[in-house]
Order: structure tokens, then sequence, then C-alpha cells
């Protein structure tokens, strides 16, 4: 699947990305994995490019071990799940109350905002599936059948 996106991905860019490419090795993502357990981090950046036209493409693996009980909107950022272990309910859609923004840059998750969540669609997700959250949608992990590892693709337009 991994391979997969990163061939659509490739294709979709391909006009824009640097002759050689950003390449991110299964062992690269297994070491953050091992160092976000250590370290109980809940999102760790694995890699950004700069695709020419000044737009951002870049990777993170979050592991969750508990639900989240606010939601977030990226203000211009798409993020692309791609769940590798453990299974959950994410809600996507609807809207936020009272929203305060978070500055999320340091993730390459650019400006958000965080609320309470109303409204939205509830999935059960796990291993394998993939979600596309555009920028502006809200999405949270409601419930979680213990913890749950997800890589993220994040791209960020030219602004």
């Amino acid at each position: 699947m991994l391979t997969t996106i990163a061939l659509v991905l490739g294709l979709a860019t391909a006009d824009q990305q640097p002759a050689s490419g950003t390449f991110i090795s299964a062992d690269e993502i297994a070491a953050t994995l091992k160092q976000s357990i250590a370290n109980n981090t809940v999102d760790q950046p694995i890699k950004l490019a700069e695709v020419p036209g000044g737009h951002k493409a870049s990777l993170a693996l979050l592991r969750r071990t508990k639900a989240e009980t606010t939601a977030l909107i990226h203000d211009y950022v798409t993020e692309i799940y791609q769940i590798v272990d453990g299974s959950g309910t994410l809600v996507t859609g609807g809207s936020l109350d009272d929203p305060k923004e978070n500055d999320l840059t340091r993730l390459n998750a650019g400006m958000s905002h965080t609320g309470v969540h109303k409204g939205g669609e509830a999935r059960k997700v796990k291993a394998k599936d993939v979600i596309i959250v555009p920028a502006g949608m809200a999405h949270r992990f409601s419930e979680l059948d213990g913890p749950i590892t997800y890589l993220v693709y994040r791209f960020e337009p030219k602004r």
C-alpha cells in the first residue's frame, strides 16, 4: 500500500519533483516508531520536501494511545492517513465549537484550530485503510481499540 501511495504521489507531482526525489526508507519509519514509543510522542515528523512552485509535502508518523477529546481543523494542509496498526473510530466533517488557533507549523501541519467537535461522520478504521482529510475539515479519533499507529502524508499549497 505504501508503494502505491508513493507511486501515485510521484506521478501527481512528477513535473514538479527534483530529479532525485525524496526517499524515506522503511528503516527510517521503523526507527521513528521506536523513538515515538520510547518518548511517548504522538506526532513525529519524518521528512519534509519543498516541492517546486512553493508547495510542501511531508511524512509524519502518529501513534495514539487514547481517544481525542477535541478535534482539529488544518487551515491549509491536506492530510492522507494510512493506518499501519490498530483500529478505532475516526470522525470527519462537522464543525468546531469555540475554535482556538493552534500553530502546528513545527509538525508541518500549519496554522490550525482546535475545539469541541460537533457533528461529522464516524467511521471504523483499521490497518491498511487510507483516509483523505482535506484542509478545512474537522477530524479526530473519538474511540480507539488500543494503540493506533498511522502514517500521515501532509500537503501544504503555496500561499
